[in-house]
C-alpha cells in the first residue's frame, strides 16, 4: 500500500553558483515551514528548481516558495515550470507564475483601476530624460533590488547610465518618484493564503539616496514587524487581488501584496507577488500552519484524482 501522506517540493534556489541542487540558499522561513508541513501530515522536500535529474513527476504538489533566482534566468526557469506543469500540478498555477514574473503586469492592474506607484515604462534609452524630482530605476524582471536604485534629480548622467546599461540588456525599465512615505513609515506586506488575509509586516526603506545600485541588496537588514493594516490598505489589497483573478482566473495558493502610502494618504501597489515572495511566516508564527493546511489540502486531492 502506497504512503497516505502526500509528496511535496518546495522549490527553492542554490546557495550559490555551482552549489548542488540540495545546497539550497538560506530561506529564514523554512524552519518553522517545515515543521509545519510535517505536522499537517506532508512529506515535504527542499530542492532547487533547476534539479538537473529530479522527477518532479514523483510530487502530488510543487510549490515555488524561495526560487529566488528566478528573475537571473526568467525563460530557464519560465521552461522549467512549464515542464513541470505538464507533469504534477504546480503552485502558484502556471498563468499566474508566467502573467507575474514580469512587473509590466501592473500596466494590467492599473487599466483595472488599481492604484499603482506612478511609473514610466523605458524601452528607448537615448530618448529618455530623467526627471526633475528624487526616483527610482529598476527594471522589471527583478526582486530583492536588484539592478534598483535611487537617485536625486543631481545624479542625471548615473541615471541615463544605469537605463541604458538595462535597455542593453533587453529589459523594460521602471522609473517611478521616490514615495516619501517610505522613510518614515516603510512599506507594508499583506500576505494572503487561498484568497484570506493572513498577516501584515512593515518593512522600513531599503534604498539610499545617492547610493547607486547595490549588489545583494537584498541581503540588507532591514527593520521588520507585524503590524494591522489599515481598512484602506485591505481594501486595496483585495481590489489589487480581483484585479489580479480577472487577468489570471486560477485560484490562488498565496500571493502578497506590497503598499506604500502616497502623498495625500491613499495606498499605492508597489508589487504583487505570485511567484517566490518571503511570506514572512516566522513574524506571523500561525501563518506557517495555515499556508501547510492549505498545501495539505490541495496535495492531498491531487493524490485523490492521480
Amino acid at each position: 500500500m502506497g504512503s497516505t501522506r502526500p509528496r511535496v517540493a518546495i522549490a527553492a534556489c542554490r546557495a550559490f553558483d555551482g552549489a548542488e541542487a540540495t545546497d539550497i540558499y538560506p530561506d529564514p522561513d523554512w524552519p518553522l515551514f517545515a515543521a509545519a508541513l510535517a505536522e499537517a501530515g506532508v512529506d515535504a522536500t527542499s530542492i532547487s528548481w533547476d534539479h538537473e535529474d529530479l522527477d518532479w513527476q514523483r510530487f502530488d504538489l510543487v510549490v515555488t516558495d524561495s526560487t529566488w533566482d528566478s528573475v537571473d534566468r526568467p525563460q530557464d526557469f519560465l521552461a522549467w515550470a512549464r515542464r513541470t506543469a505538464r507533469i504534477t500540478t504546480l503552485m502558484n498555477p502556471l498563468p499566474a507564475i508566467e502573467w507575474n514574473i514580469d512587473k509590466t503586469y501592473l500596466r494590467a492592474l492599473a487599466s483595472r483601476g488599481v492604484p499603482i506607484v506612478p511609473t514610466e515604462w523605458v524601452v528607448d534609452a537615448e530618448r529618455w530624460a530623467p526627471p526633475p524630482y528624487e526616483f527610482v530605476v529598476k527594471p522589471s524582471i527583478s526582486a530583492g533590488g536588484r539592478q534598483t536604485a535611487r537617485y536625486s534629480p543631481e545624479q542625471h548622467s548615473a541615471a541615463v547610465a544605469h537605463v541604458r546599461r538595462l535597455v542593453d540588456q533587453g529589459q523594460t525599465v521602471m522609473v517611478q518618484p521616490y514615495i516619501a512615505s517610505v522613510d518614515s513609515e516603510g512599506e507594508t506586506k499583506l500576505v494572503f493564503i487561498e484568497g484570506d488575509f493572513s498577516h501584515a509586516v512593515r518593512i522600513g526603506p531599503l534604498l539610499d539616496a545617492g547610493a547607486g545600485v547595490i549588489e545583494r541588496l537584498w541581503e540588507k537588514a532591514v527593520a521588520m514587524e507585524i503590524t494591522a493594516p489599515t481598512g484602506a490598505q485591505l481594501d486595496t489589497a483585495r481590489d489589487v487581488l480581483a484585479a489580479v483573478q480577472a487577468e489570471v482566473p486560477e485560484a490562488l495558493l498565496y500571493a502578497r501584496v506590497d503598499l506604500v502610502t502616497g502623498a495625500t494618504g491613499e495606498p499605492l501597489l508597489g508589487e504583487v507577488e505570485l511567484v517566490d515572495p518571503s511570506l514572512l511566516l516566522r513574524l506571523a508564527n500561525p501563518a506557517a500552519g495555515r499556508l501547510a493546511a492549505a498545501i495539505a489540502a490541495r496535495a492531498r486531492g491531487c493524490m485523490r484524482r492521480a
